[in-house]
């Protein structure tokens, strides 16, 4: 079914901000006052460690207070003990990951010792004792490799680092792991069903950048994006850094948690690093990716030649002792050499009609011509043909050099006391074309992009006694990125072309553009370059843990603080336009633009947070999970006061200035109860009931506010407001010549203006959940589940100037607004504001099984649906959040952009037992792995590329009046275009664009936002690998790795994966309706014109090997 929206649209009234309920505030208030009487103490653990705890009973089942419980890191052989209290009940909090030997001893009883007892990360390992009476024996058991949760309703999963290094990832990176977990989807701008190259991805609902990267219990968030700064891309399609996966001790990928977790609603990602052990291990690795062995791309059909691609990623780890039983290190390193040959066509200028139009006759460019600024043309074609068909063939090289090293340091100084110390150093420069921003991939203008991260964290753990626990720990986090043309060296003015470009920063050729029918391609780089920025933010944490008979308390405190540096010099190069290649070689300018000006931002947010929690153990088989949170997110603020808004009297106002002390209010009201159950129904562990309901509040990512000076206006987004030495945007005049000096410049007015809503509020979601969890057998367990959850107060944009009532001819829509008089210096006003709302419901599954007769899944299967108004607070992807009605919000409900209704997801490893008992060597050490998904298609709309509603918007979606799924066939007829129809009566008499409705006609269109489904996705990565002993301790592991083993072909959405589609080529002129079919051209393996590794194209082989000791 395709989602229709009404045509009408409200009065001309602005959408008030809804406040949170009374109900809400006074809840929060009284749970408030009841946790804080407890004690007075907050904060956000957010830890990296896991907990053992249990009860000591009897044969009678009594229990057994004041036995001795001991746990033993089986690594490090350092130990921890406890005694049980009246009630037989003990707990183990903040234990480092890994596999520990739990020791029970009472006098009069014989002694107890439970083996094999993993402790993961952010988990709770249930181990219940029951001793015997008096022996001289000790019992030993083996503890089960998978149990049901009894203690807490947190959901998600763990990625164990035997699954990090088995499983076939492409690229070797962990944001793959993020959705095999139930209820995590990927990146909504491709199909590859992974978080894709900016780390996006929606847990049970909440949006992609509403998730929390933790690395051993401190902050990885980039504070510009709130993505990841580990793996976050640089040049769009590949990350910009990499965490080596060798270092990766496990990974919790943890939603509906606890008060001890905060800051986004979404996922708690809470990765943590190897430590060292009391033996020396490690490993040398490689993996190779070559083209050879790649089939081809559908799209890419013989003869054309295949992409070039080639990819090395090799390293090594070593850890152990500094001093045994004391002092551990850990260390891996990896690196990345990737080459990619991108193929394309263009039309170049023909050295033979340059001399048939005299040559050139301007020095400048006579200059500028000897440099090649485009290649040969390699093809036959007519002089000066103008069919559109291209005269070159050209492959542009593109590079991608990582380097990232990773240590770690654990000191124990005594059975109290430990310190923790982590650094992380990643490095990168790459190089590709940003195809689709600069209009074409020609060599020598593509996108280099250098980034360096830097990661430091130290934990002080103190046990003050058995049953009190303090940790203080402190993190620092340095991304710093840029985005520079590559021919950034060369200055115009050395040619003569001077284009008034003083700062070396924004050297590089400007764009230029030939307007005539020959349709030649630009040179020069994307206008968005340069830029770049530095993200630096401090963490400071204190939490504090005791145990009080029945009750794990647990309180702390956080201070954050980010700051952003960054620069955005977008069109300062400049762009020359030519009515004609003649004119181009006669230096005859028709006109251009420029920007001038001081785009340095310094911008700055200081955040605090605190918690209270209570796990009350009310009886063996039930615990309540019982929190408070409370978070504070400072209003973000520039150093020197160099942003502003838009106020609806006074017009532009910057900050600082009387009545505007910020740029929003305070919010200070974000209280977050958390309440949970697991209900053990038996009492033996083996079936348990569990529920949870929590208030979440989401931080506020700095993009929103540094914004960008728009070039194109017809995009409206964030802009910089001319403030200050604020960039201003000047046309070039529209008739001139190239001359050796500064040209001309008129100015060019504000035409997309920014503002911010002052009564914004702090985004929430309530996250809620009823599950069952069942033990089927030994290692194997089962879970069935609702999960939900509703976002209020979301982040959108909307632009508040957009006419009220698009029946109203005018020769400028915007005159119509209500803050634009006629010939007014700007169009849109566009506000970013907390009034979406999001709600999603799911039935959630999952399977899994560890180490069963060599076998070992994790299956899952999600029945979903999203449902939201605004799915970003930007566009990241096309009509996320701005409105098609700013003044009829509620008509943009529908499908989220992520909202995903099927997905399966299994991964599995076998053990092949020994099939050649003669050669041992060869019947030994074989296993295979595979991941296997399928997901229904992402949602999408179709716009249009003119105003043909007459609000000035652009991007209009058009009438639907037919079905649009009649007569098509993937992927070259996926949507018939005669289903839709422009919104206005058309002039039969016209061309069909916006120009020729009628007036009084305009209207906006019927057909829903995200009312169409893409493609579906179905994939399967295979392993296989066989593990050599060399000696004793060492050896070696061949493996082949095969990605999409079957070749099967997926699809990205119509046209580019980030991209609405348009058809406004496609309509005829006298019904208004499209014509023909919409193809689908992409794969999901190709970002924005670019391949990068992650999965969704045809198979691919890697080959590796791996010295492991």
């Amino acid at each position: 079914m395709v989602n229709r929206t009404n045509n009408s649209h409200a009065p001309t009234v602005e959408i008030p901000t809804t406040h949170r309920s009374l109900d809400r505030k006074a809840f929060s208030f009284v749970f408030a006052i009841a946790l804080l009487l407890m004690l007075a103490a907050a904060a956000t653990a957010q830890t990296f460690r896991g907990a053992i705890l249990g009860t000591v009973t009897d044969p009678n089942g009594a229990v057994v207070p004041a036995a001795t419980v001991t746990a033993k890191n089986i690594g490090t052989a350092i130990e921890r003990t406890t005694t049980s209290d009246d009630d037989g009940n003990y707990s183990l909090p903040e234990l480092q990951t890994g596999t520990y030997e739990v020791r029970v001893a009472k006098s009069g009883f014989q002694s107890s010792t439970v083996t094999n007892v993993l402790v993961e990360v952010a988990a709770e390992r249930r181990v219940d004792v029951q001793l015997a009476v008096a022996g001289t024996d000790t019992v030993v058991i083996v503890a089960a490799s998978t149990q049901v949760e009894t203690t807490t309703n947190t959901l998600g999963g763990t990625i164990s680092s035997k699954e990090v290094a088995d499983l076939p990832v492409n690229g070797r990176d962990f944001t793959k792991f993020l959705v095999m977990v139930p209820g995590a989807t990927g990146d909504p701008s491709g199909a590859t069903d992974s978080p894709g190259s900016f780390g996006l991805f929606s847990s049970n609902g909440n949006r992609g950048r509403a998730n929390n990267f933790l690395l051993d219990g401190t902050d990885m968030n980039d504070g510009y994006r709130n993505l990841p700064a580990i793996n976050e891309a640089g040049v769009f399609g590949t990350p910009a850094t990499i965490l080596p996966i060798e270092a990766i001790a496990e990974a919790a990928i943890l939603s509906n948690f606890e008060a001890e977790y905060g800051r986004n609603s979404g996922a708690i990602v809470n990765i943590v690093t190897k430590s060292g052990t009391n033996d020396f291990h490690g490993s040398l690795f490689e993996f190779v990716r070559n083209n050879a062995l790649d089939a081809r791309n559908f799209f890419n059909p013989k003869p054309d030649p295949k992409t070039a691609f080639r990819n090395n990623q090799f390293g090594g780890a070593l850890g152990g002792p500094i001093a045994r039983n004391r002092t551990f290190f850990y260390a891996a390193y990896e690196g990345q050499r990737e080459r990619v040959g991108l193929n394309s066509t263009a039309r170049v200028p023909d050295p033979r009609e340059i001399a048939a139009l005299g040559g050139s006759t301007n020095p400048v460019i006579t200059r500028l011509l000897a440099r090649n600024p485009w290649p040969a043309p390699n093809r036959p074609l007519p002089l000066f043909d103008n069919t559109g068909t291209p005269n070159l063939f050209v492959t542009t090289r593109a590079l991608n050099d990582i380097d990232s090293f990773i240590g770690k340091i654990d000191h124990s100084f005594n059975k109290d006391t430990q310190l923790t110390g982590r650094y992380f150093y990643g490095t990168s420069n790459q190089s590709f074309p940003l195809a689709i921003l600069a209009g074409n991939v020609l060599p020598g203008y593509n996108t280099v992009t250098p980034t360096k991260v830097h990661l430091l964290s130290l934990s002080y753990l103190k046990i003050m006694s058995p049953t009190v626990v303090n940790e203080v720990r402190f993190g620092y986090n340095r991304f710093k990125e840029g985005f520079f043309p590559e021919d950034r060296a060369f200055d115009p003015s050395s040619i003569g072309l001077n284009t008034g470009i003083t700062n070396s920063q924004d050297f590089g050729l400007p764009l230029i553009r030939i307007h005539d029918d020959l349709g030649i391609a630009n040179i020069g780089a994307t206008l968005s370059v340069p830029r770049a920025r530095t993200d630096i933010n401090y963490q400071w944490i204190d939490n504090l843990s005791l145990k009080r008979t029945r009750h794990d308390l647990k309180f702390g405190y956080e201070f954050r603080r980010t700051t952003v540096s960054q620069f955005f010099d977008a069109g300062y190069r400049g762009r020359l336009d030519f009515d004609t290649l003649a004119d181009f070689l006669a230096g005859n300018l028709g006109g251009g633009r420029s920007a001038r000006g001081n785009s340095n931002r310094n911008t700055f947010q200081n955040s605090y947070a605190g918690y209270a929690q209570d796990t009350f153990r009310r009886s063996s088989r039930l615990t309540l999970n019982l929190g408070l949170r409370w978070d504070y997110f400072g209003v973000i603020r520039e150093k020197n006061n160099l942003l502003s808004t838009f106020d609806r009297v006074r017009g532009l106002v910057q900050v600082g200035s009387p009545g505007l002390p910020r740029l929003y209010q305070r919010d200070f009201n974000n209280f977050s109860p958390r309440l949970g159950l697991a209900w053990d129904l038996g009492g033996k562990g083996k079936t348990v009931v569990r529920a949870g309901w929590g208030l979440f509040y989401d931080a506020f990512s700095q993009d929103f506010f540094a914004g960008q000076l728009p070039f194109n206006t017809f995009n409206p987004g964030p802009a910089f407001n001319p403030v200050g030495p604020a960039p201003i945007l000047f046309s070039f005049s529209t008739v001139g010549t190239i001359q050796n000096g500064v040209p001309i410049f008129s100015g060019f007015g504000d035409t997309d203006v920014f503002s911010v809503d002052p009564k914004l509020a702090t985004p929430y979601v309530q996250n809620f959940n009823l599950n069952l969890q069942r033990e089927l057998f030994k290692n194997g367990v089962l879970e069935v589940g609702y999960v939900g959850s509703h976002g209020t107060k979301l982040f959108r944009y909307r632009d508040i100037n957009q006419p009220a009532n698009p029946s109203v001819s005018a020769a400028r829509p915007f005159d119509n607004g209500p803050f634009a008089p006629s010939g007014g210096a700007f169009f849109y006003v566009n506000q970013l504001e907390t009034t979406a709302n999001s709600s999603y419901n799911a039935l959630q599954t999952s399977f899994t099984l560890r180490n069963s007769h060599g076998w070992s899944a994790a299956i899952n299967y999600t029945w979903s649906h999203s449902i939201d108004n605004a799915s970003d607070g930007q566009d990241y992807v096309a009509n996320a959040t701005q409105p098609d009605n700013s003044y009829r919000a509620d008509l943009e409900r529908g499908n989220s952009n992520f909202d995903s209704r099927h997905r399966f997801v299994a991964s599995a490893s076998y053990n092949i037992p020994n099939f050649a008992k003669g050669h041992p060597r060869l019947g030994q050490g074989w296993q295979l792995n595979t991941i296997v998904t399928l997901r229904s298609g992402n949602p999408f709309h179709l716009t249009l590329f003119d105003d043909y509603n007459n609000t000035g918007e652009f991007f209009p979606r058009p009438d639907i009046v037919a079905d649009p799924y009649a007569g098509t066939h993937a992927p070259d007829r996926f949507i018939n275009l005669s289903a839709f129809k422009v919104p206005c009566t058309l002039d039969p008499a016209g061309d069909g664009s916006a120009a020729s409705c009628l007036p009084g006609t305009w209207h906006f269109g019927s057909l829903g936002r995200n009312a169409l489904r893409g493609p579906g996705y179905r994939n399967v990565d295979f392993s296989i690998f066989k593990d050599t002993p060399i000696t004793e301790g060492v050896k070696i592991q061949l493996r082949a790795e095969f990605f999409n083993i079957f070749n099967h072909p997926n699809f990205s959405n119509p046209l580019l994966p980030s991209f609405a589609a348009d058809f406004t080529s496609s309509i005829d002129p006298v019904t208004g309706r499209g014509t023909g079919f919409l193809p689908i051209t992409v794969t999901p393996d190709v970002g924005i014109g670019n391949p990068f590794l992650g999965g969704g194209g045809p198979r691919n082989i890697q080959l590796a090997a791996r010295l492991i000791f």
